[in-house]
């Protein structure tokens, strides 16, 4: 009677462990995404931050965000050892979730602390997104220098 009750317990044990959300450094969680084609969400944080703590003990490890996250990559970025990776992404403050497609584009990001429920509505929202879309500007830029270029060779 007593093994039965035992091996229920490791059953219970390994299932909760296996389902756990497997957090990758960035440049593993790049190449894994890249790989796989699957979106990545990239957590910044800092050890000394408490709303990321409070993250990293009471949201990430919900069973609902768990089972929202299986089809992510999951990235973890200490912005104090990766300062170059805090400033590729124009990290300011703590926590921020940056959502990015399967290319690596960003589609949308969460600046502040998120409880299970927000992490669940903030996933969903992204999941499927598209890339920001740019302002406008960089076509501004492209026909202004094309015009210019035009003009001086119309005069020669």
């Amino acid at each position: 009677m007593k093994t039965g009750y035992i091996a229920v317990l490791l059953l219970l044990a390994a299932t909760s462990s296996a389902a756990d959300t497997k957090w990758y450094s960035y440049e593993d969680g790049m190449v894994a995404a890249g790989s796989l084609n699957r979106p990545v969400i990239l957590d910044f944080y800092a050890d000394w931050c408490s709303p990321c703590i409070a993250m990293e003990e009471g949201t990430y490890p919900d069973p609902h965000v768990i089972s929202e996250l299986t089809d992510f990559i999951a990235v973890k970025v200490d912005t104090q050892k990766r300062i170059d990776i805090e400033s590729k992404y124009g990290i300011a403050y703590y926590p921020t979730v940056v959502f990015l497609d399967a290319e690596g584009r960003e589609v949308s990001r969460h600046i502040g602390y998120l409880g299970p429920e927000d992490m669940v509505e903030e996933i969903k929202k992204s999941r499927g997104m598209h890339p920001k879309e740019s302002s406008g500007l960089e076509a501004i830029v492209i026909v202004s220098a094309f015009v210019c270029v035009y003009r001086r060779l119309k005069r020669y």
